[in-house]
């Protein structure tokens, strides 16, 4: 029995099993893993420019450009575009050094030379010391015009057989973006009706932008907040649950009871264990990369999936970057192995493939994934 790639990934997604092959990526929800660097060295070397198409990745995003991005950077619009929030430089104090380039948010950004795609953020409210500046600080817009654009690829993705995916936002993220990590983190426990008013503010922006593209027919709602460190969550677990937990069960609640047959997709770096039954209870359908450096990723998909599907698992800290072929091929050899025990499983890896990889492990990554995703190999 042979599925549609649409198909394939609704049975992972509501963990039916009974699939035909283990599907595989080199992206993750709505964001390619490559970066500027790594893309390039892979095209040179196999004159594959387009790898969604060669590969017959099931997953297709629903993006507003009007040639879609093949690697990750900051100014792509993977789904509905958003607008500037009227946020200008002379908002800054001190004012933005020169060549730095402006988030909708109104986040500065200073662009690495050394790494394109990364980039250094400048806060706008971090030396903002009252509760008006974070009541009274604009929030983007959602160009309607992007609207007509995501609805038809969307509409495009599903009549080919495949399944669509869009960026909608963060809560975390967006908020120690504006706010600067530190002073975010001090608002938590010291000042929490600042991290309670600008938390809301964020949610709420979150709630309409993914409102936005359910109704304009994508179906993998994508959010990245990244919530952990190599060892253990960036904060106490009682303040996510305390902060985090209500908005997500707020805007996944609201979404899921207009829009029942959308998919909720979470990106969340580092070790997130201690939440993971908070984001099954929250209503995430699938969670990514369940980072093999950070926490046992074989015994946590044994161990959740049956409540969450996964997607990643491949280490892009050890393996892809230091490893040997044999390494790479060893490792998504286990994965594809669990995912047919368990068919919760999309194989990718763990985060964007930084410059540093070499390129026969990116080769041996797709070699092996080929070899291994067939359900009897």
């Amino acid at each position: 029995m042979e599925l549609s790639p649409r198909e394939r990934i609704i049975r992972v997604l509501k963990r039916r099993g009974d699939l035909d092959r283990i599907p595989w990526s080199f992206h993750f929800g709505a964001s390619s893993a490559f970066t500027p660097g790594s893309y390039k060295k892979f095209t040179e070397h196999t004159k594959i420019t387009n790898v969604n198409d060669y590969y017959q990745f099931e997953v297709r995003i629903a993006h507003s450009d009007e040639i879609e991005q093949q690697f990750h950077t900051s100014s792509s619009n993977f789904g509905l575009k958003m607008l500037p929030n009227g946020i200008k430089e002379d908002y800054f104090e001190p004012s933005l050094p020169q060549g730095t380039s402006m988030t909708s948010w109104g986040v500065g950004l200073i662009e690495w030379p050394d790494n394109p795609g990364s980039e250094q953020m400048i806060h706008p409210l971090a030396n903002k010391n009252d509760l008006k500046s974070i009541e009274e600080y604009p929030i983007p817009g959602i160009d309607q015009d992007s609207f007509p654009i995501v609805q038809r690829r969307a509409q495009e993705i599903k009549s080919k057989g495949y399944i669509s995916s869009a960026y909608c936002g963060s809560l975390y993220e967006w908020s120690h973006w504006l706010r600067g990590m530190e002073t975010f983190m001090v608002d938590l426990l010291a000042r929490p009706v600042f991290a309670q008013t600008l938390l809301r503010k964020v949610a709420d922006f979150t709630y309409k932008f993914a409102r936005a593209h359910a109704e304009a027919g994508v179906e993998i709602l994508c959010f990245y907040d990244d919530y952990g460190m190599q060892s253990c969550l960036q904060i106490n677990p009682s303040l996510w649950r305390k902060y985090l937990k209500p908005e997500w069960e707020r805007i996944i609640g609201g979404l899921r009871s207009a829009y029942p047959d959308r998919y909720f997709f979470l990106h969340s770096c580092g070790n997130i264990e201690q939440i993971i039954p908070d984001l099954i209870q929250v209503g995430f359908d699938v969670l990514h990369p369940i980072q093999p450096e950070c926490q046992d990723s074989e015994r946590i998909i044994r161990q959740y999936g049956d409540r969450i599907s996964f997607w990643g698992t491949i280490s892009v800290q050890n393996t892809l970057p230091f490893g040997t072929v044999e390494d790479v091929d060893k490792e998504v050899k286990s994965r594809m192995d669990l995912a047919r025990l368990i068919p919760s499983l999309i194989v990718a890896p763990s985060n964007t493939l930084g410059q540093e990889i070499p390129i026969q492990n990116i080769i041996a990554y797709t070699e092996a994934c080929q070899k291994y995703c067939h359900i009897k190999c």
